[in-house]
């Protein structure tokens, strides 16, 4: 079995990046509240450093020009994240004020506010407080590594026992893992052969939710890419059908718990409502029972979405999968002659179509002409 690469590293400039991200969105979002601003500090996302909030007063050009720090919250910060410091000083001001003059269309005098800017932000990592920063992140970089070591063959056996074949493995996972005083969950595509993970959950104390969401990056561009001729719809289906595959049903798999439990990074709701009755149909086509397997599968998750308060955010993200209408022999037998199903021809499946998994005789709604 040839698994997937997957790297564990810090890099000293992509966690201040997100420190500093982390700080600007938590002073944006608490403007208005001195009690949600109390909190930030307290979780040390506000005030993070003493070095940190020099830096950010020694430069109210950066921090104080809206073009780089926009009244949402977006930044240079997110923009240069991604640049690695392996190469160094000099190449990496240089690949970051690079990528700053094509992104804001830098005036002459802009260009030299950022070429000051970029010069302090390589020394601020340098600084005695920064490293002590940089120490703790190594330090749970090495616990989150020890989590995935532990489950890794297990979950990927797993995983490729569901899709009945092992995908070829194309490249390699660069996971940097972030100071978790901010949360961070952002992939961003080096090359062909390389995704990079930057990974950072403030709250995130279950391992399991934690190896879920590793198992998706493990096979997702990696192992299962987009194909070039996906629309965007079908792109956000395929994504829907991975994050059921890899954080769903691998979360459910190590804990037995509700598909529902999790949350999936930018989970989009229309997208898995469509594809969950579809997906539990592929999960269970090669079981004894399926349509057993369906109904159990089923009953679990609306269990757990009738326990969840009437104005939650977990229930209104879950709103859109009406349990009480599916019908699990119609989706175990829509798969009946489907059992070598690949994921790319589940993906052509149409997701809009309701007769193969709703209870009764379904009518399509036509919409009313005025």
């Amino acid at each position: 079995m040839k698994k997937t690469k997957i790297i564990f590293s810090v890099d000293k400039m992509a966690v201040l990046c997100n420190i500093i991200n982390g700080e600007i969105k938590a002073r944006l979002d608490s403007r208005k509240s001195p009690e949600k601003k109390e909190l930030y500090k307290e979780m040390g996302v506000i005030n993070s450093s003493p070095a940190i909030t020099r830096f950010m007063h020694n430069h109210p050009n950066i921090f104080g020009n809206k073009k780089f720090i926009n009244s949402r919250g977006s930044n240079i910060f997110e923009e240069i994240l991604p640049i690695s410091s392996d190469y160094g000083e000099e190449i990496y001001k240089k690949e970051a004020a690079r990528r700053l003059k094509y992104t804001y269309d830098l005036s002459d005098e802009e260009v030299l506010d950022v070429e000051r800017f970029l010069e302090d932000f390589w020394h601020l990592s340098e600084n005695k407080d920064i490293k002590r920063i940089i120490s703790a992140t190594e330090q749970y970089k090495d616990s989150i590594e020890e989590i995935w070591k532990h489950q890794e063959d297990n979950v990927i056996s797993y995983v490729e026992g569901v899709l009945g074949y092992e995908p070829e493995a194309n490249g390699t996972v660069c996971t940097y893992i972030m100071y978790p005083n901010f949360n961070i969950h952002r992939t961003c595509q080096a090359k062909s052969s390389q995704t990079n993970l930057f990974f950072g959950k403030m709250k995130e104390k279950n391992p399991n939710k934690i190896v879920a969401y590793l198992t998706h990056q493990v096979f997702h561009q990696p192992m299962l890419p987009y194909k070039p001729t996906m629309t965007k719809k079908q792109k956000e289906e395929f994504h829907a059908f991975i994050k059921f595959l890899t954080d769903k049903d691998v979360y459910n798999k190590l804990t037995g718990k509700s598909y529902l439990d999790i949350v999936t990074q930018n989970e989009n709701p229309e997208a898995m409502a469509k594809i969950y009755p579809y997906w539990l149909g592929y999960r269970y086509r090669h079981s004894e029972h399926p349509a057993i397997e369906i109904q159990r599968a089923i009953e679990r998750d609306k269990r757990y979405f009738d326990g969840l308060p009437e104005k939650s955010k977990k229930r209104k993200l879950y709103s859109g999968y009406e349990f009480e209408k599916l019908d699990a022999k119609k989706i175990a037998d829509f798969f009946k002659e489907k059992k070598a199903i690949t994921p790319y021809q589940f993906a052509k499946i149409n997701f809009d179509d309701k007769q193969n998994i709703y209870k009764g005789k379904f009518v399509p709604q036509v919409a009313e002409v005025r």
